[in-house]
C-alpha cells in the first residue's frame, strides 16, 4: 500500500506542475484574454495540448492528494462523502477534454453543451467538497495551524465561484475569465496547503 505522505508529495508535484502549465499559458502566444476568455479556450488552437495535458496533471494530483487524505488524518477519520466527490472531479474533467468547448464568437454546438454540463459538475464538486472538508480539517492538527488560510481560501472559492455564475450572463461575459482563473488558483492553493498538511500529519 502506498503511504499517504508518498501520495501526497507525488500530488502536490502534479498541481505544482499543473500551476506551471497554467501559467505558461497565460504567457504563450493563445490569443486568449486572461479576463475575457474561459480557461477553456486554450484546448482550441494550436496549444490545446498544453492545456489538455495540464488538465490530466491536475486531476491526478487532484486523485493522488484524495487518496492521501482516505489515509490521514487518521482520527478522526475525515467523513467519505466530501472525499468522494473529489474521486469524481478528475471524471467530470475527462467529460471536459473530450468534448471541446465552443468559442464566444461561435454556435453553440451539442459538444460545446456537453463541455459547459461537464464544467458545471467539476466545479460543483470542488466546492462542495472544499465546503464539507474545511471545518473539519481545519479542527484536526496540523491543519488547524493554519486553519485560517483554510478558511480564508474557502471564502476566496466561495466568492469567485459566486461571481463566475453571476458573469455568465451576456452583459458581465466580458469578465468571466477573470472570476474562473481566481477559482481554479484559489482551490489549487487550498489542495497544495491540504497536501503538505498530510505530510506534516503523516511524518
Amino acid at each position: 500500500m502506498i503511504s499517504a505522505v508518498t501520495l501526497s508529495v507525488l500530488g502536490l508535484i502534479a498541481i505544482l506542475g499543473y500551476l506551471g502549465i497554467f501559467t505558461a499559458l497565460h504567457v504563450l502566444p493563445t490569443g486568449c484574454h486572461p479576463v475575457r476568455h474561459a480557461v477553456s479556450d486554450y484546448a482550441v488552437g494550436p496549444y490545446g495540448r498544453i492545456f489538455r495535458r495540464g488538465l490530466v496533471i491536475s486531476s491526478v494530483g487532484l486523485l493522488l492528494t484524495t487518496l492521501a487524505l482516505f489515509q490521514e488524518p487518521g482520527s478522526p477519520p475525515l467523513k467519505s462523502t466530501p472525499l468522494v466527490l473529489l474521486l469524481l472531479v478528475p471524471v467530470a474533467r475527462v467529460g471536459m477534454a473530450v468534448f471541446p468547448t465552443d468559442l464566444e464568437e461561435e454556435k453553440i454546438t451539442r459538444t460545446g453543451l456537453l463541455h459547459h454540463l461537464f464544467a458545471v459538475a467539476a466545479f460543483a464538486l470542488t466546492y462542495t467538497a472544499i465546503s464539507q472538508l474545511t471545518p473539519d480539517l481545519a479542527a484536526i492538527s496540523p491543519w488547524s495551524s493554519f486553519s485560517g488560510l483554510l478558511h480564508a481560501l474557502h471564502r476566496i472559492i466561495l466568492v469567485s465561484l459566486v461571481l463566475l455564475v453571476v458573469t455568465m450572463t451576456p452583459r458581465l461575459r466580458r469578465i468571466f475569465g477573470l472570476f474562473e482563473r481566481l477559482f481554479l488558483i484559489s482551490t489549487n492553493v487550498w489542495f497544495i496547503a491540504v497536501g503538505a498538511g498530510v505530510v506534516v500529519a503523516a511524518t
